[in-house]
């Protein structure tokens, strides 16, 4: 059905009066929509609109990108970095069962977990992060940090928790926040200390347990959505990409300087999904 100028001006008029009741322009109420209203005078002549249902001029085309990251040969699985029963610091709780080496954890395929993909600045277009309803959970159990590696939206409240029935500390090296270095109490289970990264990190920053020298995780804080750590497998998939030439950061802490690609060019179409193998070089690996 068409609608004539005349029409839409009185349909967007009566959004106008909605949207004003509802609180909609206020600032930090609702979306802040301001209607884009027309007044045609009386005796205008009445035409139909033209484009239909097409998208508005300028509107920004979404596209995904999803992928693995996949080293080029097999290797050899990574030696425990703690064996149960070992004769170490806090024995009882630390070596109550194998810790793994989590620089590289590769599934069967040659998937590598762990490595973060993402766009060093906020594209234009973007979608700004979702805001955190609730605190982030960083726990530590048999002397272990959970999860090992995490994108957090800046501004997101980290709290440490503790699992384990002896003292950890948990000590932060950003580049661009401010570092943390505090104890945790054994078996805190409330996450007394908390951490906010006020500012994007354009590589991941290391957190450590002074305690436990092992114990060491990845954090990376942005001000976009436009990344991923990747699964078990070596998996990602970043939704809601602006369309157009992209360049992503491979980062991973086993990568000789860290770095898998520092400049990965991605073309994102509108509507599709982006799918790429990212080869990982044996070669680059440094343990």
């Amino acid at each position: 059905m068409k609608i004539t100028r005349r029409q839409k001006f009185h349909l967007l008029a009566s959004s106008a009066i909605l949207l004003t009741a509802v609180g909609c322009g206020k600032v930090g109420g609702g979306a802040g929509v301001v209607p884009d209203v027309t007044f045609i005078p009386a005796g205008a002549e009445e035409t139909s609109d033209s484009g239909g249902d097409s998208a508005e001029a300028g509107a920004t085309a979404y596209g995904s990108f999803t992928g693995r990251v996949v080293l080029t040969a097999p290797v050899s699985a990574l030696p425990l970095i703690v064996k149960q029963g070992a004769e170490i610091k806090d024995k009882e709780v630390c070596a109550a069962v194998d810790v793994p080496d989590e620089r590289l954890v590769v599934s069967a395929d040659g998937g590598v977990a762990n490595a973060f993909v993402y766009l060093s600045k906020a594209p234009k277009g973007g979608k700004p992060p979702a805001s955190a309803a609730d605190p982030f959970m960083f726990d530590q159990k048999n002397c272990r940090f959970f999860p090992h590696s995490v994108v957090l939206p800046v501004n997101t409240v980290v709290r440490v928790l503790s699992n384990d029935s002896v003292a950890h500390n948990t000590h932060t090296y950003p580049a661009k926040n401010q570092s943390v270095n505090s104890g945790v109490a054994p078996m805190d289970r409330d996450g007394k200390l908390e951490i906010v990264y006020r500012k994007s990190e354009s590589v991941p920053l290391a957190v450590k347990c002074d305690y436990h020298a092992w114990m060491n995780a990845w954090h990376l804080p942005l001000d976009h959505p436009y990344a991923c750590v990747t699964d078990e497998n070596g998996g990602f998939s970043i939704p809601d990409l602006p369309a157009g030439q992209h360049t992503f950061v491979v980062w991973h802490e086993a990568a000789n300087g860290n770095f898998v690609q520092r400049k990965l060019a991605v073309e994102i179409k509108p509507g599709e999904e982006t799918d790429l193998k990212i080869e990982y070089p044996v070669d680059l690996l440094k343990l």
